[in-house]
């Protein structure tokens, strides 16, 4: 009995030792060879009509993807993660790195959500929510951006 015991820990253990092989493997992966790109978001056109006077355009203007233009919904998570509206593939980008979101007044509030590189507006690194406009120049990782009517 106590043979077959030490058997089944051995299967066992042998099973999440490749489990976490595999889990590895994985992650390398998707951060060397990078992730499926993705710069635009799906806009209610409704919702973009009704706020023609507001910034209700992301341009991006430096890294791999400028000269894209991502059309803003409420809530523009930026990263590397594909759960995000708006993918970068820069190295200094965490997987979820910054949510740009539209409160009820009309204005867009950037924050930084615990990145290791940080969020910066204007050359300044956020500490707290910022509200950002038209005027203003955000900083993800090397990928600079900024809001347009």
């Amino acid at each position: 009995m106590a043979e077959f015991t030490v058997l089944v820990l051995k299967i066992a253990f042998l099973a999440i030792v490749w489990l976490f092989i595999v889990f590895i493997a994985s992650v390398v992966n998707s951060d060397m060879v990078g992730r499926r790109q993705r710069t635009q978001a799906s806009v209610d056109s409704a919702w973009a009509r009704k706020r023609k006077n507001e910034p209700w355009v992301l341009a991006i203007d430096s890294g791999a993807h400028a000269g894209d233009r991502l059309q803003l919904v409420p809530k523009v998570r930026i990263g590397r993660s594909d759960a995000c509206e708006l993918v970068l593939s820069d190295d200094y980008v965490s997987s979820m790195h910054a949510i740009l979101s539209r409160q009820d007044n009309g204005t867009w509030v950037i924050r930084d959500l615990g990145s290791t590189n940080g969020t910066y507006v204007n050359g300044n690194r956020l500490q707290d929510p910022t509200i950002v406009g038209p005027a203003d120049i955000i900083r993800v990782g090397e990928v600079q951006m900024r809001l347009e009517l």
